[in-house]
């Protein structure tokens, strides 16, 4: 699998998704492709350094970090990695979410005879009042998280390169007929606060929780590792 991590001015919460990947439980082997430009929090290659052997360790079997030198939207960086993938599996990956240690894994399962896999609910954080809700899928049609399909779509996406709506955007181009819907509340995390995108999110559920989020009784201490929850807590709380 090809694990497809477009970054841009997140320096400060990239270590997140390394993390999870550094904790990957698979038998699959699996490359790593991080596609940045500069920014005001800008990471560079020598951010990955201090992971490479833990990433060999987990399956990665290759690095790539793929420098831009001017902004592109989120969706072209999709297109991107893709011409430069190996495998033929994709996982969109994004920098400031934890991947449950089991995507690979599951995610590689499922598509051997499907084209999309997704979760339908995960549970969010924002990292500025540490408040937590679960998010569900709001219809069947959505796209759900984590998500991951088949590289042969990624890589025949043309443009005009959208920057919103863009799952419907790789669905619309892409023939994607059987999907898979993993229903059980993953060993993961997503994050508002420190992302470049979605601002608007947290709001739906800090003050009051709204559709599609819901109260859920789950700690970020049942869903990721202790040093996580501490290492978020010490750069954010």
């Amino acid at each position: 699998m090809t694990i497809a991590l477009p970054t841009y001015n997140s320096n400060p919460i990239l270590w997140l998704q390394l993390e999870a990947l550094c904790n990957q439980k698979t038998t699959h082997d699996w490359e790593l492709i991080v596609c940045e430009e500069t920014g005001a929090y800008y990471s560079g290659e020598k951010y990955l350094e201090p992971y490479l052997d833990r990433l060999k360790e987990a399956g990665c079997n290759r690095v790539k970090y793929i420098p831009l030198t001017s902004w592109v939207p989120l969706s072209q960086k999709w297109v991107i990695i893709a011409q430069e993938a190996r495998f033929k599996n994709y996982a969109l990956c994004a920098s400031d979410n934890y991947s449950p240690s089991d995507r690979i894994e599951q995610s590689v399962e499922a598509l051997k005879d499907a084209d999309w896999v997704d979760w339908s609910c995960g549970l969010f954080v924002d990292l500025n009042t540490f408040k937590t809700a679960r998010w569900e899928r709001p219809g069947e049609k959505r796209s759900g998280l984590f998500m991951a399909t088949k590289t042969k779509f990624m890589k025949s996406l043309k443009g005009p390169y959208p920057k919103r709506s863009i799952d419907g955007w790789i669905k619309d181009q892409s023939p994607i007929k059987k999907r898979v819907r993993v229903a059980q509340m993953p060993k993961g995390l997503h994050t508002d606060g420190a992302n470049q995108i979605s601002h608007h999110r947290a709001g739906l559920y800090v003050e009051e929780i709204k559709a599609p989020f819901h109260k859920d009784s789950h700690e970020l201490r049942d869903l990721v590792p202790e040093y996580i929850v501490t290492e978020l807590q010490k750069r954010f709380g």
